[in-house]
């Protein structure tokens, strides 16, 4: 076998070998040359948006919540503050294991399962990225220590520092000055979009109250900050700031010591108490008992204490009484004595024979007197406008009522604010019911009866007012017709702030001004009408008010009211042949206004006083008014009272010439 020979062309190789190094070069060079292009590129042509994103990684803007507002009581006194505090917050992003967090967390803090849940019910809520969400909120010295040593371990985990709404009076005036609690996801949708923008950072808002009346006052405006954080997502330093302006503080014609007075003379009653400036209208005292502590609403109320409030069906403390309807029985007769004396039904000298009930013509059913209904049987006897209010005698009114008509009686009562929200800031107040024919077709679909007529004359029936609605017609009377709607709102940073009234109420003009005086009068015999030889002629409120207390320096104009809760057989004469039930006994109204018929000294306050299942309103809800008019006119106001009245005769028909001076 033959080899054959081959020789190395070593030029031949050197070429190839320069060849392949000039291609590997030439890529090589062809890369760098991109690669230093889209370097420039970068650092050059996009240099803003890469540095922006930067910038990004590390600059944060976030808000500046407001400061809440502050809310006082007309003498000065906080009914709602900001205390300072530290929460405990997590961000859930950049948090490793949430569970795991939350776990070690819970060995260095208290931490409740209603806590846990609270939390996690945030989470699923509708929440910017990267936000911090509260998990604890104020947090003790201690814990705040045990939180700070071991933060290397807690990444995402904060303790930042808020300002804390508090209620110093805890449930004093708890359904007036009303809470902030957590904003939902149904009050942010409800927001428009520059409301929106400046609940940014915010985590609370007015839910009841003067909280939710005022809340675009008291809230004030958000601010800005952009801030550095390092990978772990703490705040290094502030570098811009745009700061947040404080929500304004709001004075209150609200009294807090008034409103404990209140509050302490219903004492284990369940009821409400409304109480009024006349002449200015400002609300003195609004009391619902029972009450509740608003704090608990602050920080986020666990699932155990609200099932507390709830629950609980008899007291219902987050019910509020003040403004919610009853029916108001015979409170409303001095107004419907007003009518009957403006309309010319009665007069001055008008009388009736009681004999303590009430027929209508061709009908044998029987309205019984509230003598029928008691030990006491019979009836009140002759009887004129003015006995048949100090006295309360139903039969009078029965037969003034059905005369009258619902048409009329309608349109009367429609004067002093019954049917409707009179009150300027209030607008949670329900309107109650001021029944009428159309209102019963519309509500009910029948027609309007005579005897529907009659039950509505002593406040029974469908008619139905809230204990600030009787406080503002007491307030009218007190006036002698001026009406003034009622507020809260005194003052905002310390300045007078008088309220828009879009609808300003009419005053109620009387054909003679002098029945004025002729109710007043009479509302001042309900307390002050001493025993007479006459069997029985004597107030409702005489022995509770005036004879309890001889000294008494001033007089007070009422009307007592017992409003039944359940039927009761007219046949039943007295209370001891049946039993009733705590909850179904009668409820105790009284309605007053004082000092009344003062030579120097106006009205001061008007008041109305509702105790549910009180049963009785001469005995029960009259020296609660008492205890609350001796309060605010000898403590509060301390007004010298020395002057007495003259003590008067028999109400007479004043001249138009005499009626005259009297107005001047």
């Amino acid at each position: 076998m033959s080899r054959r020979w081959h020789f190395r062309d070593y030029q031949a190789e050197r070429r190839l070998f320069k060849r392949r190094v000039a291609l590997v070069s030439s890529v090589i060079c062809l890369m760098l040359i991109i690669l230093i292009a889209k370097l420039a590129h970068l650092q050059v042509v996009r240099h803003e948006y890469f540095s922006a994103r930067s910038d990004g990684n590390r600059l944060h803007v976030q808000y500046v919540p407001p400061q809440r507002g502050l809310i006082y009581d007309r003498s000065g006194a906080l009914l709602a503050d900001n205390l300072p505090v530290y929460n405990l917050t997590v961000v859930p992003e950049e948090v490793g294991d949430l569970n795991a967090t939350l776990k070690y967390l819970a060995s260095l803090v208290k931490l409740t399962p209603d806590d846990i849940e609270t939390f996690q019910n945030q989470l699923r809520r509708s929440r910017v990225p990267y936000s911090s969400t509260p998990l604890r909120y104020v947090l003790s010295e201690e814990e705040k220590y045990r939180v700070a040593v071991n933060s290397h371990r807690l990444p995402g985990v904060n303790m930042e520092p808020q300002l804390m709404r508090h209620y110093p009076f805890d449930d004093l005036a708890a359904h007036a000055v009303g809470f902030v609690s957590h904003i939902n996801q149904q009050e942010l949708d409800a927001l428009n979009e520059t409301e929106f923008e400046n609940y940014g950072g915010a985590t609370h808002i007015g839910k009841t109250g003067v909280e939710r009346t005022y809340e675009r006052l008291l809230h004030g405006q958000v601010g800005y900050e952009t801030v550095e954080k390092n990978n772990r997502g703490r705040v290094m330093r502030v570098l811009e700031r745009t700061e947040s302006i404080a929500g304004r503080d709001i004075g209150l014609h609200l009294d807090y010591r008034l409103q404990m007075v209140a509050e302490e003379a219903l004492g284990d009653y369940r009821g409400a108490v409304v109480a009024i400036e006349p002449e200015t209208g400002g609300i003195l005292a609004m009391v619902s008992k029972p009450g509740f502590d608003p704090n608990l609403f602050v920080t986020g109320i666990s699932n155990r204490e609200y099932s507390i409030l709830v629950d609980d069906e008899i007291n219902t403390p987050m019910f509020d009484r003040s403004t919610s309807p009853y029916p108001p029985a015979s409170t409303i007769k001095p107004f419907l004595g007003l009518a009957g004396l403006d309309l010319g039904l009665v007069d001055y000298e008008y009388t009736i024979l009681d004999q303590g009930y009430f027929n209508l013509p061709g009908v044998s059913y029987r309205w019984n007197d509230y003598t029928m209904r008691t030990a006491i049987g019979g009836g009140h006897g002759e009887t004129d406008l003015r006995k048949a209010i100090y006295q309360s005698c139903d039969t009078f009114f029965y037969d003034l009522g059905y005369r009258m008509g619902i048409d009329a009686m309608h349109n009367f009562m429609s004067l002093f604010g019954f049917g409707a929200n009179l009150a300027l800031d209030v607008g949670y107040a329900r309107t109650g019911v001021l029944p009428s024919r159309s209102w019963k077709m519309e509500t009910r679909g029948e027609p309007w009866y005579p005897g529907d007529t009659v039950n509505s004359s002593i406040g029974q029936g469908f008619m139905l007012a809230t204990p600030l609605q009787l406080a503002t017609a007491a307030s009218v009377i007190a006036n002698e017709g001026r009406m003034v709607r009622p507020r809260m709102l005194r003052s905002v940073d310390g300045e007078p702030w008088p309220l828009r009234e879009e609808f300003p109420a009419p005053d109620v003009l009387l054909e003679n001004p002098d029945y004025w005086r002729y109710i007043r009068d009479a509302m001042v015999m309900v307390a002050h009408r001493p025993y007479s030889n006459v069997f029985r002629d004597y107030g409702t409120a005489y022995e509770a008010i005036a004879r309890a207390d001889p000294d008494m320096s001033y007089q007070i104009a009422g009307k007592t009211g017992t409003a039944q809760v359940v039927g009761i057989n007219q046949n039943v004469r007295s209370s001891s042949e049946i039993r009733v039930s705590d909850l179904n006994t009668d409820h105790a109204l009284f309605i007053a206004f004082a000092p009344a018929g003062h030579p120097r000294i106006n009205p001061k306050i008007a008041l109305a006083v509702f105790v549910e299942n009180g049963e009785h309103g001469s005995t029960v809800a009259g020296p609660v008014a008492k205890k609350i008019t001796d309060a605010w006119l000898l403590d509060i106001l301390r007004l010298d009272l020395s002057i007495q009245p003259e003590p008067g005769g028999e109400p007479t028909q004043r001249s138009p010439a005499e009626v005259a001076a009297v107005n001047e």
